[in-house]
């Protein structure tokens, strides 16, 4: 028998522990999750901060996944912007991106569709992903921006729509666009 079976029975442990009623064994598997976990604890650490009130909890969770280096950890995150029971965290999982410093070149078109369908705050971590991105591809830049300028002309909350024109601002001059 690997290693790996008895460590992935622990984590399993671990992650069936998160969705305990008690705060304490909560906090032991994430302390658990933090020594030994991969990108598997990202769904069970999303789906615990969703179910959760303790701030202790909400805190160590947040921290975690902010700090997540784990391969595929940004498939797993783009699949819970998706999932429907974990709406109440989508901004946790949105400034995951930029506080873990992960690549997500690739998903432009995902953080601009969020900006602009989203919330006035998730339309804010959106604008810090794509800020804090180094590269960007030219053709979904430009392309995002004509979508971002077109939802920011239509906007009607004066707070959403100023960070929309703070997000065409960035694509601009990542564009070269006077």
């Amino acid at each position: 028998m690997s290693d790996a079976a008895p460590k992935k029975k622990k984590l399993d442990l671990a992650f069936a522990a998160l969705l305990s009623e008690d705060d304490a064994q909560v906090l032991t598997a994430l302390t658990r999750i933090e020594a030994e976990g991969d990108a598997r604890a990202i769904r069970p650490l999303l789906t615990a901060l969703a179910r959760t009130n303790d701030p202790k909890v909400q805190q160590r969770i947040t921290g975690l996944l902010h700090q997540v280096k784990a391969t595929n950890a940004v498939e797993e995150l783009m699949a819970a912007l998706d999932d429907p029971a974990l709406l109440g965290v989508r901004r946790t999982v949105l400034s995951t991106f930029w506080s873990a410093g992960l690549d997500v070149r690739e998903h432009l078109d995902r953080f601009i569709d969020l900006a602009v369908a989203g919330s006035a705050e998730e339309c804010f971590e959106c604008l810090t992903v794509i800020e804090n991105q180094e590269i960007w591809p030219e053709k979904a830049a430009r392309l995002g921006l004509a979508r971002v300028r077109k939802a920011a002309a239509a906007e009607s909350d004066a707070y959403k729509g100023a960070m929309l024109q703070d997000l065409i601002g960035v694509l601009e001059v990542r564009l070269g666009v006077e």
